[in-house]
Parts: structure tokens; sequence; C-alpha cells
């Protein structure tokens, strides 16, 4: 069976969600993936849906490892560390 874009199924698509409290983190899960052990949907935002095409490789390898990928948005070079 062949759906158009409105009615199939988002199985690669992938959720992007903001933390409620430090908004700096994002968690990015498949849209038919629950939210994994550690957290729960209270503590996120849904922010966006994207197309696999839509998502970096990095983020999608991660999620397809982990179940989901966290990242924080604004960190500064001086975090990264040296070595």
């Amino acid at each position: 069976m062949v759906l158009d874009a409105e009615h199939r199924p988002l199985v690669s698509a992938y959720v992007f969600f903001v933390h409620v409290r430090l908004p700096a983190y994002r968690l990015v899960l498949k849209a038919d993936a629950p939210f994994p052990p550690a957290t729960s949907e209270t503590e996120w935002t849904r922010a966006r849906v994207r197309e696999a095409a839509d998502v970096n490789t990095e983020v999608r390898e991660a999620v397809d490892r982990d179940g989901y990928s966290l990242f924080k948005i604004g960190l500064k070079l001086s975090e990264i560390p040296k070595g």
C-alpha cells in the first residue's frame, strides 16, 4: 500500500525535545519510540519533527545505537577537553 505524505507513518521521522528546566539540552528519539527509562516525557517539551534526511548522521547513529541522542546547545570552546 502506498500512502501520500499526509498519511504515511512517521517511521523515518525523528522527534526533537527541549528540556523543561534546562532548555539548552536536546533529546532526539525516533517518532515511534518510547522515552528512555532514565527520564520521562514530563521533563521535555516537543520542539519539532524531522524526516531522517534532515537529521545529522551522528544523531541518527546515536539513536540507532542508544535509543536516543542527547546534546547541549550553546557550549563554549573552553568546555572542550584538552588533550
